[in-house]
């Protein structure tokens, strides 16, 4: 009797595991977008503080995705050969540091310096998690994992929420606390975590027949859509101080509602490509396309219907995170999950180093947003176009190697 109870005992543990694991990549993840989207929701008063430019602000989320494209691989090899425990206590240390030194900082370059610290931890933070979340079967991998990235949207949305409000009252250097103290917190949880492995499930690793995305030459979606994600959250609330004459608290709960719908957007996704996993690829391109469209529309928008325009943003170009990094795990052969997704997210780290400044010089120099928000819609619809030519057709198992 216990040994023909003993798969679905299997069965139930393993899918327990795999909800420990999503929880615990969840928090990790959130934390770690609380902390960069708190230096964006900051950005009008640190602009105050050091005298900057748009150029300027567009380089401090570059210097968090320079440090996060330069660990993100490093942190994929650690993952293999650690497990992910060892490798998420040195990630929410470094992010601490980092927030700590551009907190004290006393001129614009140390305050870089901090910034670019606590980039290696957010580049680190990729690896570890889609092996924790990652499930043998890929009719749950795309909802695991978008539910995993939904930290981003969801971090994002706290800071939007309350940093300003914090900043405001007791200035913005302060207010970093909180995303410090958090980072610690899950620091010394993560210490005591042993798990070195994603859970066994009773399922196929991948399916044969599915349509695989063929890498490195996949990457490329990542490095554009990244960049354009990246762009919105650093200059949406400037964009809003500046072109629509809000306050920074009221642009910080815009943002907050475009990462709610990131947040919706990611595991709406996610399940929907659980449905056609055989072809995540087209759910890939239809929230490229879907971005582009609104993001033409946002400069035009008045004020009843900015709401909406960016909740599509939100639901879109920010929502298709989870569905690129399962679609790159099913394409990643066993065992090399963590180095593949990170280097699929020094693609995507890339793609956030050289847009935003690109987006903010031009607004210098045309003094005007228009035909930066136009130019980041025809980004997301490049995206969509080249990821036509990274399609593999199914020919029986499709592995890539650990490249």
């Amino acid at each position: 009797m216990v040994g023909a109870y003993s798969p679905a005992i299997a069965r139930a543990t393993s899918r327990a595991a795999m909800v420990v694991g999503v929880t615990q990549s969840l928090a990790v993840v959130a934390a770690a977008s609380f902390v960069t989207v708190s230096m964006s929701v900051d950005a009008p008063l640190i602009r105050e503080a050091f005298g900057l430019s748009e150029t300027e602000i567009g380089a401090i989320a570059s210097c968090v995705y320079i440090g996060a494209a330069a660990s993100s691989v490093v942190a994929g090899r650690l993952t293999d050969g650690w497990g992910p425990g060892r490798v998420l206590v040195l990630v929410m240390l470094l992010l601490a540091a980092g927030v700590g030194v551009a907190a004290l900082a006393p001129t614009y370059g140390v305050f870089l310096g901090g910034v670019l610290l606590a980039g290696l931890g957010y580049g680190a933070v990729n690896p570890p998690t889609n092996v924790l979340a990652n499930p043998r079967t890929p009719r749950r991998r795309g909802l695991a994992i978008s539910i995993k990235q939904s930290g981003i949207p969801l971090g994002g949305a706290v800071a939007g929420l309350l940093i300003p409000a914090v900043a405001v009252r007791y200035g913005w250097r302060l207010s970093l606390v909180v995303p410090i103290a958090s980072c610690v917190l899950l620091a010394l949880l993560f210490a005591t975590l042993r798990r070195s492995a994603s859970p066994a499930d009773d399922d196929e690793h991948s399916a044969d027949d599915a349509v695989r995305l063929r890498l490195p030459r996949a990457y490329v979606f990542g490095f554009l859509m990244g960049g354009v994600q990246v762009t919105i959250f650093t200059f949406l609330a400037v964009y809003l101080v500046d072109d629509r004459s809000m306050t920074p608290q009221q642009a910080g709960a815009w943002l907050a509602l475009l990462l709610g719908g990131g947040l919706v957007g990611r595991i709406a996704w996610g399940w929907s490509s659980d449905r056609l996993h055989l072809d995540r690829g087209r759910v890939l391109q239809a929230t490229a396309l879907l971005s582009a469209a609104a993001l033409a529309l946002l400069p035009w928008a008045w004020d009843a219907a900015l709401p909406g325009v960016l909740v599509v943003i939100g639901l879109c170009a920010v929502g298709w995170n989870g569905v690129y990094i399962a679609s790159v795990t099913e394409a990643a052969a066993p065992g090399a999950v963590g180095l593949v997704t990170g280097r699929s997210m020094r693609l995507v780290n890339l793609g956030a180093v050289l847009v935003p400044p690109s987006f903010g010089a031009l607004v210098s120099i045309r003094h005007d947003w228009v035909l930066p928000w136009i130019l980041c819609a025809g980004l997301s619809l490049l995206s969509l176009c080249l990821l036509q030519f990274s399609r593999a057709l199914p020919v029986g198992p499709v592995r890539a190697i650990a490249r």
